[in-house]
């Protein structure tokens, strides 16, 4: 289907670019792992994101894997993926963006759409072919946490994610949802607008900042690392959205001059 991620290419294309660089940075994609992780698990009673320089591992919690393929099913091509998250990660993932859900729920391509983004930056397999962290330690635990991230995202994704989302409505009010999610009204909200507010922790959606770094190119030189800008090829709202949610749909016009059924009686 056209909402699909497809992991060959960002494999083959990190296969071609990362080769001539160290395998602990960036991994050969024919390693029976596949993929390299930035970050995994939880830290702390604040349930921060650990920093966690490795491979990726099977998810085997069923339930997380079910949760996983609620949301991103894209990720889920069998019954224990290779995933840069456990199994606590997607429990805590499924309680912040179930209300966003909710807020979408009226055009469901909007919200898978939107949260690609998320599924493959928390538990992506190439995690650290997409983003960089900045990490501390914890004073407290001693334990190495992720404060921010610096996540490389294709311009032609954000558009068509915003575009999909950038109408629908509540399904309580008459109110734009992306003007809850923007910190702008929804008239003012731009896709760059909406990516800083849903990637910044006054929100409470993430645990550490995120900055997105939008671009046009393929591939992103930074020092010594070279990183695949995530592309989901997005669904456009046409598709599995009512048309008062989609700008781009007509929707049909109401029904006028019914004719009333005359009554007879016998």
């Amino acid at each position: 289907m056209s909402s699909y991620l497809t992991v060959f290419i960002f494999g083959y294309a990190c296969g071609i670019v990362l080769a001539q660089h160290s395998s602990k940075t960036f991994p050969d994609i024919t390693d029976k792992n596949g993929g390299w992780c930035m970050m995994r698990g939880e830290c702390g009673n604040d349930k921060l994101s650990c920093a966690y320089d490795g491979p990726p591992s099977p998810l085997i919690n069923p339930e997380a894997v079910g949760i996983l393929n609620q949301y991103c099913p894209f990720m889920v091509p069998g019954d224990q993926p290779s995933t840069c998250c456990n199994a606590d990660q997607v429990f805590t993932f499924n309680k912040i963006f179930g209300f966003v859900k909710e807020e979408f729920t009226r055009c469901p391509v909007c919200f898978d759409n939107f949260i690609s983004m998320f599924c493959l930056l928390v538990c992506s397999s190439y995690q650290s072919t997409l983003a960089s962290a900045n990490v501390t330690i914890d004073s407290f635990t001693k334990q190495k946490i992720v404060t921010s991230v610096d996540y490389y995202v294709a311009r032609d994704y954000v558009d068509g994610m915003f575009n999909s989302c950038a109408n629908v409505r509540t399904p309580y009010s008459n109110e734009k949802a992306i003007s809850r999610m923007c910190g702008e009204t929804a008239s003012a909200c731009t896709p760059e607008n909406f990516l800083k507010f849903v990637g910044s922790k006054s929100n409470r959606l993430v645990t550490y900042a995120i900055s997105f770094k939008e671009t046009d190119k393929p591939f992103v030189r930074v020092g010594n690392k070279t990183f695949v800008p995530m592309n989901y090829t997005t669904t456009p709202c046409t598709d599995r959205c009512q048309c008062k949610d989609c700008n781009t749909t007509v929707c049909p016009p109401p029904p006028t001059n019914m004719s009333v059924p005359k009554w007879k009686l016998f």
